[in-house]
């Protein structure tokens, strides 16, 4: 009975010391990509529905992929990023989405808040889903997580009775300052040949317009992008200073893949 108790507090200080010596890398926004996984298209397109569903509802949605996790069980490390990065709003809403490539394991903590609605069957229903694009060897990772997230950003937005466009306010407003920016370079480069030219290029221009416009093209038309993909760039906070909350509710679920 001695030497059991021994071998049990054995374990635990073991259990304590990986838990302390494990290192834990520092978020760079709402989709952590450290496996390197996915493409750029998805992690912007993830990292702008996750940015939208901080502005509307104040819950944080939060992915990351990590190499390895050094042989540490997934639970216990869902739980200590969880908490290290402070995830969730004041009122501890948030989920996170962790996947471990080496270790082939898939973990999703859900904070105390947001537990009402991001129930464990729930939970068990996005991570089969995710799973069974991930046939070892062939796997997909780009639509598992895209159909996981869309899966879990319904079920919040619906029951914080918003709607999410794919776009957020951040990224407009980055798309409409590049916008303004792009035009005010074109038209400094206008004025520049002009000049250069002695006015000549209003000539030519004035040409082109008549002949090139009975051709039917799209001379001077653009491409208004697609839907989701508005964020620009991978990782950022969209002008967030980080997440608020930490507490994981201990719910969630998750396993191999």
């Amino acid at each position: 009975m001695k030497y059991k108790r021994f071998f049990l507090i054995a374990e635990f200080i073991l259990l304590l010391a990986l838990l302390w010596s494990v290192t834990i890398p520092e978020p760079v926004g709402f989709v952590n990509d450290f496996a390197n996984i996915l493409s750029s298209e998805t992690r912007n397109r993830i990292n702008d529905w996750a940015i939208e569903l901080r502005e509307k509802t104040d819950v944080d949605f939060v992915i990351v992929t990590l190499p390895d996790i050094g042989g540490m069980n997934e639970v216990d490390y869902g739980v200590k990023l969880y908490e290290q990065w402070k995830i969730g709003s004041k009122r501890d809403e948030g989920i996170l989405v962790l996947l471990a490539l080496k270790e082939r394991k898939l973990r999703f903590e859900v904070g105390y808040g947001s537990e009402g609605y991001l129930t464990d069957a729930y939970i068990s229903e996005v991570y089969q889903t995710m799973k069974s694009y991930l046939p070892k060897g062939n796997e997909k990772w780009d639509d598992a997580f895209i159909q996981g997230s869309l899966m879990l950003l319904s079920t919040i937005a619906k029951e914080k009775g918003v709607t999410l466009t794919g776009v957020s306010e951040y990224s407009q407003k980055k798309k409409e300052s590049s916008g303004g920016l792009g035009l005010f370079a074109f038209l400094i480069i206008f004025i520049i040949l002009i000049i250069a030219t002695r006015g000549r290029i209003l000539e030519w221009l004035f040409w082109l317009t008549i002949f090139g416009g009975r051709g039917g093209g799209n001379w001077g038309g653009r491409n208004n992008g697609s839907w989701g993909s508005g964020s620009g760039g991978f990782g950022g906070f969209g002008g967030f200073g980080g997440f608020g909350g930490g507490r994981s509710g201990g719910g969630g679920g998750g396993g191999g893949f």
